[in-house]
């Protein structure tokens, strides 16, 4: 018996590594290099969505759809299309902006607690396509469509939104109060004929940017576009309301010096080029190089910030110990 069992024992020990070569997969070959292309659309994530996509998306869409959730912000596409008010909503982890692409409808906001819940009839709106509608997390909203579907995109901001970051070598700006709960798209575009821009008027979080060339070369006083940027802690989306431009997002800036943003250049190599005009949508995450090139002579947009998951993200490593950190 013990030399049958010795040679059982020894014919798995033999057979057992063979069959474990048999299983083993395949070594993989990694490359040592990775090809990096000049051309457009290189890059792993498209980073702006043209209105006609928007659209597009919208109509395929029967309640809400998101584009991309993370742990500050999601943006998610919604539709509504009952001819009869919908239930009131309400979401205590989000303040949201919509903003409205298609169809109008009666908007109606009112205050919501865990103890009394909805506290009707709240205030009713008429909104349509280019308002922008503040739906705050502490408030209830009803929405009853007047023209068929109405549609929106909705940017929903779970972490509670900061001060916007002070530009270089001035003053932190304060957070502006919630001025109304819509702002319309005849308010936006009178800002824009008027060449005015900055953070009045517009909701928290919000500013109008605009590049008038016939203000001269001083992208701070509202020329020409400013340099090249690639910012460290902030995120925004870019909503273009007036104009066209050649946007570039990626790649790796040159003649870099720090700022209290983060990085900033003359230029860069290794973007992706897109046309943009009204109603695209460019998001721009943090570490991501962007630049605006307007191939009109007035180009506007609104920049909205979203807040920070974690405001104490670590900061590069600044050379030589120097610089505004």
């Amino acid at each position: 018996m013990r030399s049958i069992s010795f040679l059982c024992i020894a014919a798995v020990g033999v057979l057992l590594p063979s069959l474990m070569a048999a299983q083993a997969p395949p070594p993989t070959a990694f490359p040592n290099t990775v090809t990096v292309s000049p051309g457009p659309q290189i890059n792993l994530f498209p980073h702006v969505m043209k209105k006609a996509e928007v659209l597009a998306a919208l109509a395929q869409v029967k309640d809400a759809q998101d584009l991309f959730v993370k742990s500050n912000v999601a943006v998610t596409l919604r539709a509504s299309s009952n001819s009869a008010k919908l239930p009131w909503k309400q979401h205590a982890d989000a303040d949201e902006l919509w903003f409205v692409y298609r169809g109008t409808a009666k908007v109606s906001l009112a205050p919501f607690s865990l103890q009394l819940g909805v506290t009707p009839p709240g205030t009713t709106f008429d909104v349509g396509e280019g308002d922008i509608v503040n739906v705050q997390r502490h408030l209830a909203y009803q929405i009853m469509p007047t023209s068929g579907r109405f549609e929106y995109v909705a940017l929903r901001k779970f972490a509670l939104q900061q001060a916007n970051p002070p530009r270089a070598g001035g003053p932190a700006p304060a957070m502006a109060p919630p001025l109304a709960p819509v702002t319309t798209k005849k308010q936006i575009d009178d800002w824009y004929a008027a060449g005015s821009a900055g953070t009045a008027g517009i909701q928290p979080g919000i500013n109008r940017i605009i590049f008038d060339r016939a203000k001269g070369t001083d992208w701070r006083q509202g020329g020409a576009p400013g340099p090249w940027e690639n910012h460290e802690r902030n995120e925004h989306l870019s909503i273009v309301t007036y104009g066209t431009a050649k946007a570039v997002l990626d790649g790796f800036i040159t003649g870099a010096h720090w700022d209290n943003r983060g990085v900033m250049g003359a230029g860069v190599v290794g973007g992706t080029e897109y046309t943009v005009g009204p109603g695209d949508l460019v998001f721009v995450f943090r570490n991501t190089a962007h630049f605006f090139d307007p191939t009109t002579n007035k180009f506007g947009y609104l920049l909205v910030d979203l807040p920070q998951s974690e405001p104490f993200w670590p900061k590069s490593i600044i050379p030589n110990g120097a610089g505004p950190y």
